[in-house]
């Protein structure tokens, strides 16, 4: 697909480092009208960045800068001509959600608490916290499973209890706020979602040592809170290799070398990485990296070991880099 003056579709991809495809997806959703610049980076997952030199780059056939993104008369006219396809930018999502999932969100939308940024909390969509509770019971770790969230102020605990099936569903967390609004929710609903409030630098208490089949966890997407969070984690499962350990990061796709430092850190705890699904989670902030970050899932093996098991005085937060 040629624009102008000779310059094609794979030059505006590989100067942005993105696909053909993806870009002739981002013109696709321009052609649809205009969209809200906060909600194109929702919608496809890219940094603010990219989306920055993308639109310079189509600069000529986009209408004055706003908060809107908006093709002018001439863009529109040439694009249409192009036909560019749509692309696919949340390939694993159902997509469909149970109406006992949109219900009880929809009761308890005004409720949830502001995310604190001095705990690197971002909001997740309603839309991610679904897809996350439909892909555990895919996965077959919802039904006759003890799961524990390390972390749960997007209330992903919630649509996995109402799914109903599992053996337990317990939340550590240490926002007050969080765990009171879980805590009302599940006794309203019934959903028997147990809680305790928890500072992820001091060991796990005793009494949920081994004890989990599944551990979910939204961690700071900093080498030390990858680390901490993953070794708290580690700590709740049960030694089996039925046992799973999902976990979320993110960073820009200007910055992949960051994920490089990840994988290493899953390898050095013996978890063995079954799936990475890219921009699975979907946030309202974040833009930097594309309000979006991938979903780990790792299985446990004979050679997982928690990296840190005692007290941890080292940083964990992005705001502490």
């Amino acid at each position: 697909m040629i624009l102008r003056n000779g310059l094609q579709i794979k030059d505006i991809a590989k100067n942005l480092g993105l696909k053909p495809a993806q870009v002739g997806g981002l013109i696709y959703l321009l052609l649809q009208g205009p969209i809200d610049n906060q909600d194109l980076i929702r919608r496809t997952g890219l940094p603010k960045s990219i989306l920055v030199d993308f639109k310079k780059a189509i600069a000529s056939f986009l209408a004055k800068p706003s908060s809107m993104t908006a093709l002018n008369k001439k863009g529109q006219t040439l694009f249409r001509e192009l036909s560019p396809q749509p692309f696919d930018w949340q390939p694993y999502w159902v997509k469909k959600y149970p109406q006992a999932l949109e219900k009880v969100f929809e009761k308890y939308s005004d409720q949830r608490p502001k995310t604190k940024r001095n705990w690197d909390q971002f909001c997740a969509t309603k839309e991610t916290v679904f897809e996350r509770a439909l892909l555990l019971k895919s996965r077959g770790d919802i039904s006759d499973r003890r799961l524990l969230f390390i972390g749960d102020a997007d209330l992903t605990s919630i649509p996995v209890a109402i799914l109903r099936g599992a053996k337990r569903v317990f939340v550590v967390d240490i926002d007050e706020e969080v765990l009171k609004l879980i805590e009302k929710i599940s006794k309203e609903e019934k959903l028997g979602i147990e809680t305790l409030k928890y500072d992820i630098r001091k060991p796990l208490h005793s009494h949920l040592l081994n004890i989990f089949d599944v551990v979910f966890t939204d961690p700071p997407y900093t080498e030390g809170g990858i680390d901490l969070f993953l070794s708290r984690g580690i700590s709740a499962l049960e030694p089996l290799s039925m046992s799973r350990l999902y976990f979320c990061y993110g960073q820009s796709d200007r910055a992949r070398e960051r994920s490089l430092a990840i994988q290493k850190t899953v390898g050095k705890m013996g978890l063995l990485v079954e799936d990475k699904l890219g921009k699975f989670n979907r946030y309202f902030d974040a833009a930097s990296i594309g309000s979006a970050s991938a979903l780990y899932i790792n299985s446990v093996t004979k050679e997982t070991k928690s990296a840190i098991q005692g007290k941890f005085t080292g940083k964990i937060y992005t705001w502490e880099r």
